[in-house]
């Protein structure tokens, strides 16, 4: 038994790896995305920063280059490329923390509005909620209801049956 839950739980952690791993392979750059670009062995020219509206990062040696569109593979490649005319075999490394990803939840009852920030795709579904059937990328802004509009009768139905009941009581006194 312990061994069937042992690898259940390898299993679990290197499918969560593995999955990670496509879906970050496939991840398009876009302005509001924070890269980390370092060079090894060249640290004078680390930088961190947001892609720009634009969709362009300045970079020492390179200048304004537009990464808006890459994947992290062919970035790293292009950089590679590029840095390799001034530097002998450069090896780059891009770190990635994507844009953030905005729900908006309303709340018909109180008629209120709060703004949640999720760091994941999970995180935002799990704000989102259950009902929440479409896509949720990066960058996204998405509007929920997270409760339903009032109803009279549901929420005063004990008032109701209590005033019939009082008014019964009331007609059943007064016709003796």
């Amino acid at each position: 038994m312990k061994k069937l839950i042992s690898s259940l739980l390898v299993f679990s952690f290197l499918f969560s790896i593995l999955s990670f791993s496509v879906s970050a392979e496939s991840y398009t750059l876009a302005p509001g995305d924070t890269l980390e670009v370092k060079i090894i062995g060249q640290s004078k020219f680390d930088t961190k920063q947001a892609i720009a509206p634009d969709g362009k990062i300045n970079l020492p040696l390179l200048g304004r280059v537009a990464v808006s569109g890459y994947t992290m593979d062919k970035l790293t490649e292009y950089l590679n490329e590029e840095f390799a005319l001034y530097l002998v075999k450069p090896q780059v490394v891009i770190y990635l923390t994507p844009r953030p990803i905005y729900i908006i939840q309303h709340d018909v009852k109180k008629n209120t509005w709060e703004v949640k920030e999720a760091k994941s795709i999970e995180e935002a579904r799990a704000l989102a909620g259950k009902d929440y059937k479409g896509e949720i990328k990066h960058g996204d802004i998405i509007t929920v209801e997270v409760s339903k509009k009032a109803d009279f009768f549901e929420d005063n139905w004990y008032k109701v049956i209590t005033a019939t009941a009082v008014l019964a009581g009331i007609y059943a006194t007064l016709n003796r």
